[in-house]
Parts: C-alpha cells; sequence; structure tokens
C-alpha cells in the first residue's frame, strides 16, 4: 500500500457527516418508508446499552461507520448525498444536533450491526412478534368507538382489529396498525407527530390531523382509502406514494403494488358508522359480505350473476332487510329464495 494512500476501510469526516446528516434527515422529519421503519424497529429491539454506550464517542463513530456505512445505505435505500428529496417531498433544510430523539436513534444506529435479514409476516409486512402488541381493540358483531391518548378518535366497524404496539405510540410517534376490518379515524391535528396506519400488503397511510376511512377486509380483494376532510399520504413497500385530497380514494389490490385513484363521496363511504350500506362500484362478493356483516345472512349466488359486474347504490338504516335484498335483486336482474338465514339468487 502506498504511504499516502488512506486504506478502504477509513471514512473522512465529510463522508461521514453525509451519512449522519442523510439518516438524521429520514428520521428527524420522519419522511420514512415502511422499509426504514421496519429497520428501526429492529434496531431498537436489538440495541442493548452497556458500559455507557448510550454516549457516542468519535472512536465508537469511526469504527461502527467503517463497519455499517454499506449496510445503512442499502437498508435505508437512500443515497450519501443529504439534499436529496423524493418525489413527493418539499425542499427543507437539515441540521445536526436539532432532535434529541433522533440523537438518540443515530447512537442506536450506528454501534448495532445490521443482521442479515429482518423478518416480516404475512399479514403486515413488518415485524410483528406477539409480545410487540401492547394494546388490541376488538370490535366483533357491534361497532366500537375508540379515544387514543392523543384524543384521535377512532370508529371501528364489525369485525375490526386495531392494535397498538410497544413504543410506537408516545410522546414522539403515532402509529398504530389496522389488523384487519374497517376503521374511520379522526385525527388530532400534531405537526410534530404525524399520525400513521399500517395495514396489510405493507401499505401505510400518513397524516397530521384529518379524517379518512380505511377498509382493509382480508375476505375482500382489495383496500380502500378516502378522505373526508384534510389530505393524506398512502405508501407502499416499493416507496409508491400517492397524496389524497378530500372525496378522493385509492384502491391497492391485494398482492399487488399499484394505487388506483379516483374521486368518491367521502360521506358516503364512512356513512357505515349510522348502520348505512354503500355499495360503490362493488362487486357481488362484496354484496355478499356486507349483508352478512350487516344481517347475518348467507347469500348464494352461484352463476346466478356476473362474478365482475358492478352495482352502485347505498341504503339508510331504517330499510328493512327485505327491502335491501329486493333492491339488489332488481340491480342484477335476478330473484331470490329463502332458506331460514341463506338468500338464493336465481336467473
Amino acid at each position: 500500500m502506498e504511504k499516502n494512500k488512506l486504506p478502504v476501510d477509513k471514512v473522512n469526516r465529510e463522508e461521514k457527516k453525509m451519512l449522519l446528516k442523510s439518516f438524521l434527515r429520514h428520521f428527524h422529519y420522519e419522511n420514512m418508508s415502511p422499509k426504514e421503519m421496519r429497520v428501526i424497529e429492529l434496531l431498537r429491539k436489538t440495541y442493548n446499552p452497556v458500559n455507557n454506550a448510550g454516549i457516542l464517542t468519535d472512536k465508537d463513530l469511526n469504527k461502527a461507520v467503517r463497519r455499517n456505512r454499506k449496510q445503512i445505505l442499502k437498508k435505508i435505500n437512500t443515497s450519501p448525498t443529504p439534499w436529496r428529496t423524493n418525489k413527493t417531498s418539499r425542499y427543507t433544510p437539515v441540521f445536526i444536533g436539532g432532535s434529541v430523539a433522533a440523537i438518540t436513534l443515530l447512537v442506536i444506529c450506528f454501534i448495532t450491526p445490521f443482521p442479515k435479514s429482518i423478518p416480516v409476516t404475512e399479514k403486515t409486512g413488518i415485524t410483528a412478534d406477539s409480545y410487540m402488541i401492547e394494546k388490541q381493540f376488538i370490535a366483533g358483531d357491534n361497532m366500537k368507538k375508540i379515544v387514543l391518548a392523543d384524543g384521535s378518535t377512532v370508529f371501528l366497524n364489525k369485525g375490526t382489529t386495531v392494535s397498538l404496539r410497544t413504543g410506537k405510540f408516545n410522546a414522539y410517534i403515532r402509529e398504530l396498525w389496522l389488523d384487519e376490518g374497517e376503521a374511520f379515524f379522526q385525527v388530532t391535528k400534531d405537526a410534530d407527530r404525524p399520525f400513521v396506519v399500517h395495514t396489510s400488503n405493507g401499505i401505510a397511510t400518513k397524516v397530521l390531523g384529518t379524517s379518512f376511512n380505511i377498509r382493509a377486509y382480508a375476505e375482500l380483494e382489495e383496500q380502500v382509502i378516502s378522505v373526508n376532510t384534510g389530505r393524506v399520504q398512502v405508501y407502499d413497500e416499493s416507496d409508491n406514494k400517492i397524496i389524497l385530497d378530500p372525496d378522493y380514494k385509492v384502491s391497492i389490490k391485494n398482492g399487488t403494488s399499484g394505487f388506483m385513484a379516483g374521486k368518491t363521496d367521502a360521506h358516503n363511504i364512512s356513512a357505515w358508522r349510522s348502520g348505512a350500506i354503500l355499495l360503490e362500484d362493488a362487486t357481488i362478493k362484496e354484496v355478499a359480505f356486507r349483508l352478512k356483516q350487516v344481517f347475518d345472512v348467507d347469500l348464494i349466488y352461484g352463476d346466478a350473476v356476473d362474478l365482475n359486474e358492478e352495482i352502485v347504490t347505498s341504503f339508510t338504516p331504517d330499510m328493512s332487510q327485505e327491502e335491501v335484498i329486493m333492491t339488489i335483486c332488481k340491480l342484477y336482474g335476478v330473484h331470490y329464495e329463502r332458506d331460514s338465514n341463506r338468500v338464493i339468487l336465481i336467473k
């Protein structure tokens, strides 16, 4: 090796600074993708401070950056250039030392080696060991209303489960998981703590203060997120992002990463809280699901209707079960027979 040539693993001050700025920008301004959040969660779990490890010395930093710089850039999928922004971000200057929480996290990140892989679950796409669940809210056969610690209100439709995880909803961050079902959120505004809802397929919905509805039943073929007030950002694990304004919705088919956005009547979509039924571009599968959910009726349709045909209609809470079923039959051009709690459609 030449005398004046530094070894490959040596890190100069500028490179060190860029790595710190890049990671700090993502954490401090909470502009993190699901992939980044999984890395952070893993680091928090595996970090075990000993011997004053919470104090980051120059020696620690030099050693950690040499060991982790490539892994950090690979795992958080970012460039060493600290000023780059993604398509939906606005330009924001970055300052080192602006947040105690951010500095603490940097300490954790740089002194903890990255494992080769991050465990994920099929259901949420995010690390989900059972001990991480701090509290669960479950709406079985009845709707439920809950008020979170920040004053935000969540209405749960029947068959819905929402969970809070350890360390994810506190004075610094507000995250929760809609594990199954449908929920309407009225979020208390807090610009310093964006509110993030995670659903299956690695989808996350991020807001500052607004009201919106998320439908994510496992039995249905897609998730639907609609906005009543304010603005939300929806993104997936591949960093595909879309921003929704009031009376807009986005649909994500299960098992895919594409977004399909369009206009809607958000008030109607969230009217289920009053007992109403909205069928917007609904296939017979969703119609059957809603009849079972509201009336505990099994709809047997076989080949009486086209499985891909979609209908648009709504029913008020004061309508009887028979009125609802008759209207659906008229829309599909079929008749029906009753057999106890079974409704059989006939061509």
